[in-house]
């Protein structure tokens, strides 16, 4: 965590110092601060509670949330490079949100099943983007490194010399005391893509109502589109050098094509597809036709494979686990000068974002949006990332500020 970013008044001038308005600056610095001082329910009547004594201070909440047309990514870039400025991220690590809702009217709302809940729930999909920070990163490395190197020739656990497990245990238990160091998580999320189902994209009403815009909507955006989307945005802010891409998208089908495309684009990545992915052994050079037999993976070293239809050899491998059970997920790399202990580092800080999705729900108001446009949407979701970042990158946040300060309309 950074000690030199100063006050809340210098973080949130840095963070909205680009809005054109006094009163988009000033609101803007209102609901930051709001996100970080009002307990439970963050609706935008209680936030604007929490910092005003003015009877309007509700309305111009609101207004500055979904109808002021303010521009996000500035806001982005700022987080960005907060969050790197301590150290280079050791990955971009991307994850998918369901962020329930009630009703049918806020943009992107259809139904789903949550394989977390284990039903179908009414919900919002999104895809964000992730960067580690402070030392809770470094142990979930460590505990993946300790892991490996229980793991012997076989790929069963112990079979190293004097491996029992109990290191990579141990590790664990580290990163888990090392996030809840950094506000509940090691990650803060950068950027955001919301998911638009079909029946979304083609209805005009529906585009018209909630403000979505024609970029959204010209072609269809799949979440491993969003995925790649969120990749390219962050190589484009980042002022440090590409670092590889995590991400656990074993839940979809169609993640192998942002493995394609980001090899095309020479991108480093650690990626999980589902466990019933097609992948076959590449052909002995020189012997046409046959593209090879379907892999037997190890935990012990990962197996060069290739997808139907691809050019391109991958490195495949499956996390330690009971003797005999299934995987259910299998990571692919194109990185073939990693070590194992270095992949399985990588690949384990996909656990990461699930603590800060938490954070970001419980304390930061991420399932509290009330509006239902597009814009407005992008809105809540950079301003909950703000708050969140206020918290978890500021060594000593400026309490005397927060509880201090009210604003009057």
């Amino acid at each position: 965590m950074s000690e030199t970013f100063g006050t809340f008044d210098t973080f949130a001038d840095d963070l909205f110092g680009h809005l054109p308005r006094t009163d988009q600056r000033r609101w803007a610095h209102a609901y930051l601060l709001a996100l970080l001082t009002t307990e439970g329910k963050k609706s935008v009547r209680r936030l604007a509670a929490a910092v005003s004594d003015s009877p309007t201070a509700s309305q111009s909440l609101h207004q500055f949330l979904n109808a002021s047309p303010w521009d996000w990514n500035p806001v982005r870039r700022e987080l960005v490079r907060r969050a790197e400025e301590p150290a280079p991220p050791r990955a971009w690590i991307l994850a998918p949100a369901i962020l329930p809702k009630r009703g049918g009217h806020s943009v992107g709302v259809h139904r789903r099943f949550d394989s977390a809940a284990g039903r179908t729930v009414s919900c919002q999909l999104a895809m964000g983007m992730f960067l580690p920070v402070g030392e809770a990163a470094t142990a979930v490395a460590v505990s993946a490194s300790a892991a490996s190197g229980a793991l012997g020739a076989s790929g069963a656990p112990g079979a190293a010399s004097g491996g029992s497990g109990a290191s990579g245990a141990s590790g664990a238990s580290a990163a888990s005391a090392a996030a809840g160091d950094c506000g509940g998580s090691a990650t803060v999320s950068v950027d955001w893509r919301l998911f638009l189902p079909p029946q979304w994209a083609d209805d005009p009403e529906l585009l018209r109502r909630n403000r979505i815009p024609a970029s959204e909507t010209n072609h269809p955006r799949p979440m491993w589109v969003h995925a790649l989307d969120l990749v390219e945005a962050q190589a484009a802010r980042s002022t440090c050098a590409p670092a590889p891409v995590v991400a656990d998208l074993s839940e979809y089908s169609d993640s192998v094509r942002l493995i394609e495309a980001l090899a095309r684009q020479g991108r480093d990545f650690v990626i999980a597809v589902p466990s019933a992915t097609a992948l076959a052994t590449p052909a002995t050079p020189g012997m046409p036709g046959d593209p090879g037999a379907r892999p037997r993976l190890l935990q012990s070293a990962p197996t060069p494979v290739r997808l139907p239809g691809s050019h391109h050899t991958y490195r495949a491998f499956t996390e330690p686990g009971p003797a005999g059970a299934r995987p259910s997920r299998i990571w692919l790399t194109n990185m073939a000068h990693r070590r194992m202990g270095q992949l399985l580092g990588l690949a384990r800080l996909h656990q990461l974002p699930t603590a800060t999705l938490r954070t970001l729900a419980t304390d930061f108001g991420l399932h509290d949006f009330e509006g239902r446009s597009f814009p407005g949407w992008h809105h809540h979701m950079t301003l909950t990332s703000a708050a969140h970042a206020y918290r978890a990158l500021t060594a000593v946040p400026d309490e005397q500020t927060l509880t201090a300060v009210r604003f009057v309309s």
